[in-house]
């Protein structure tokens, strides 16, 4: 498949699932921002995600993440889950995983690569943000890590 088809798909299901409902009005959406670096690239990053609902401490976990390395440009996009587990502390800590798609870009020469994803991490509340810290590895033919923290904001819940 050529680099912009696969890029396109891979919108196309993050934005078909984006709209699909969330079943607990209960809980809540929220987005986030992060900044971090992937420790194996040497590579710092920006990005963002969503945090969408699906059952009691279950989430669809979406997340686009522009990394600046020294030459070109890279993305990476992931579609993951990501189980809450339920705690009775301030402290909430989270893992999942998914599906994770990198797009990388020097001079003219575009590689795409889609692998799986797996997250770990921990959130609190603090007045009306979530600060959170995490960890993905990012499995693909050069496997790597990377770490990244942020905040994310409620959007809608309770």
């Amino acid at each position: 498949m050529r680099s912009g088809h696969s890029l396109w798909a891979a919108f196309g299901v993050t934005l078909v699932l984006l709209a699909a409902p969330s079943v607990s009005s209960a809980q809540q959406t929220a987005l986030g921002l992060r900044a971090g670096g992937n420790m194996d690239y040497d590579d710092a990053l920006l990005g963002m995600h969503l945090e969408l609902p699906v059952v009691r401490h279950l989430d669809f976990y979406p997340s686009m993440d522009v990394y600046f390395p020294n030459t070109g440009a890279r993305l990476g996009l992931n579609a993951d889950l990501r189980y809450r587990f339920p705690v009775h502390s301030q402290l909430q800590p989270y893992a999942g995983g998914g599906l994770n798609f990198l797009h990388r870009s020097i001079n003219s020469v575009n590689n795409d690569d889609v692998g799986a994803s797996l997250l770990g991490g921990i959130k609190t509340r603090l007045g009306a943000v979530y600060p959170f810290f995490e960890g993905r590895i990012l499995i693909h033919d050069n496997t790597s890590f990377q770490l990244s923290g942020g905040v994310a904001f409620r959007l809608s819940g309770r």
